[in-house]
């Protein structure tokens, strides 16, 4: 099981122990030899054979992403994997050695070196989820006191939402960034132009500086994006990508909340200067930090410096095994040669095999924008504010702290449950959400009744369900239904949706609560509602199966087991044949 629901992070030898008693089963007497001498372990030729397929098999199929909710997937692999070579070995008259392998990878835990990259790295994604929103609490003072004039509404939704437009740039341009200069030096120099930004963010006089502000932190929120999951994939160990794509989400929820905190106490005129200024402390950390920062064995392997990246991945794996350090750099460069030619978005819709689960995936990031869920990051306290409610700043507060809150219990549910329960779940949920908070708000007009507590329950259930499933799912299912040479490639087109949704809902909303007043969140009604039935009849379960079992069951299900068994040798076929000798998958 490894460290999955044991913490994020474990020292080395808390685990070794483990890793020891595993290594001797599948080292045979040579390692046992070795550890009596107090040696390291030799093994045959056979034995590093046998231990080096399965392996380099599990780390060629997991994602080189650190993804919210992925280590049930991981599992699934690993259990494959597993029974495949356990039954390989069988039928060669070998032993069972091979299927202790996964048993292997999991023992793997986090060293303090990771921890310590992991940790600067992070600094990002709180920035990330505090520039979110950081204008929320102090929305009618920056009004008021930006320009001579009162800002009105269309202005601010562009202040706002040109942001998002900001990130859709930068998760645009990140990729040949990040492959010409290397994730560390990107990083690096990320941190550096949004210190620079979030100061003349503070400094502001106008509306155009300040959207010219917002726009330029969003190009470097949206870089960061790219960039802090792929990293952090790159240089975990497989067992812990699932839990570090957890922390990462959990990173920019504690960012919203923390200005979401800030935005009373600074939220006064010319305080809320220093409240902007605030996430230049997390850049500016970052780049302090960056010289405990490791650049990805990874891209070192992509550009032929395949001996650093040993030196990189012995050192964040602890330098006990070098087994797993040379089946690690194997998987690498195996995947470095997929990854030399080009697939475009364009070939993903053209090919039948890759449309569908495109469109799902696409389909899906939509559903989690248009649900509404960053109206309430973006403008909560002005809608509380309308809402009559006794104290907005703190119906903010409790929302991002649900927020929070929210997430760590989605990573219990997303290991224990389905994708689709919890889609289901999460949408079924935030419809009654909003149908409560919009009778609240009616019945409370009509009636002149003080519900202004219900209307806030209403907003903290709607963002609770939200964290259960549509927020962190469609995500993970992205990743999931894809193979390695076309996931970068389908989750980069996956996120430039997300962020035009977002920079949607972002500008529409303020007119839109004009507009309807007490009936604004009937739209995302309409929007939930669709996704309760997309969800149930056309996204397909992919919590615990590997990529072959999702793809047989999204496609037409056979009549007889001759025609499963015929599917299910093409798909596997198909992971090489499909994209030809000519094909590669490139971020976007």
């Amino acid at each position: 099981r490894g460290t999955e629901g044991k913490g994020l992070c474990m020292h080395t030898s808390a685990s070794q122990p483990a890793l020891s008693s595993l290594l001797e089963r599948a080292g045979g007497r040579a390692h046992r030899d070795a550890k009596k001498n107090n040696m390291r372990p030799v093994r045959s030729e056979n034995d590093m054979k046998d231990i080096r397929n399965p392996m380099k098999n599990i780390l060629m199929r997991v994602p080189l992403y650190a993804i919210h909710g992925m280590s049930a997937h991981v599992r699934a692999i690993s259990r494959s994997v597993s029974r495949e070579s356990l039954s390989d070995g069988m039928s060669d008259g070998g032993t069972e050695r091979e299927s202790l392998i996964p048993d292997v990878i999991a023992h793997q835990g986090c060293t303090p070196r990771l921890a310590v990259v992991v940790f600067c790295v992070l600094m990002g994604a709180i920035n990330f989820g505090y520039n979110t929103s950081v204008l929320n609490t102090p929305e009618f003072v920056i009004r008021n006191s930006l320009a001579s004039e009162y800002v009105d509404d269309f202005s601010w939704a562009i202040i706002v939402s040109i942001f998002c437009m900001g990130g859709l740039i930068g998760s645009s341009l990140a990729p040949p960034l990040l492959d010409a200069i290397g994730r560390k030096r990107f990083m690096l120099l990320n941190g550096v132009f949004l210190t620079c930004v979030l100061i003349f963010e503070a400094l502001s006089l106008s509306v155009m500086m300040l959207v010219i502000a917002r726009l330029l932190i969003g190009i470097s929120c949206g870089g960061s994006t790219v960039v802090v999951p792929l990293y952090l994939g790159e240089i975990a160990p497989v067992s812990l990508r699932g839990s570090l794509g957890t922390l990462n989400q959990f990173a920019m929820v504690v960012g919203i909340l923390l200005a979401q905190i800030l935005g009373k106490p600074m939220g006064s005129d010319p305080e809320w200067r220093l409240l902007l200024a605030v996430g230049a402390i997390f850049s500016t950390l970052q780049v302090l930090l960056g010289v405990c920062v490791v650049e990805s064995p990874r891209w070192l392997v992509m550009n032929g410096q395949a001996e650093e990246a040993e030196k990189i991945l012995t050192e964040l794996r602890g330098g006990d095994e070098e087994t797993y350090v040379q089946v690690e750099l194997e998987s690498m460069q195996a995947l470095a040669e997929e990854e030399k030619q080009e697939m475009s978005v364009s070939s993903l819709v053209r090919n039948p095999k890759l449309r569908f689960p495109f469109m799902v995936g696409v389909t899906l990031q939509m559903f989690q924008q248009w649900s509404g869920i960053n109206a309430v990051f973006y403008y909560s306290t002005g809608f509380f504010e309308n809402a009559q409610f006794a104290d907005p700043y703190l119906g903010t507060v409790l929302a991002g702290a649900v927020n929070v809150l929210a997430t760590g219990f989605a990573v219990e549910l997303m290991d224990r449950a389905g994708r689709k329960p919890l889609l289901l779940l999460s949408a079924i949920g935030m419809t009654i959400s909003s149908l409560l908070l919009t009778a609240s708000l009616v019945i409370s007009e009509q009636f002149n009744l003080e519900l202004g507590y219900i209307e806030v329950m209403g907003v903290l259930a709607y963002v609770a369900f939200f964290e259960f499933g549509l927020g962190p799912i469609p995500w993970a299912i992205t990743g999931e239904l894809f193979g390695a040479v076309e996931r970068a490639t389908a989750m980069g087109a996956a996120s430039t949706v997300n962020w035009i949704a977002s920079f949607v809902i972002g500008l529409v909303f303020p007119e839109m609560n004009t507009a309807l007043g007490n009936y604004c969140f009937l739209p995302f009604v309409f929007v939930t509602l669709v996704s309760v039935v997309f969800s149930h009849y056309v996204v397909p379960e992919t919590k615990g199966k590997t990529l072959e079992e999702i793809r047989i069951e999204m496609f037409k299900r056979p009549k007889s087991d001759e025609e499963d068994s015929a599917i299910s040798s093409r798909l596997n076929d198909s992971r090489d044949s499909d994209y030809g000798p000519d094909t590669k998958s490139s971020y976007y």
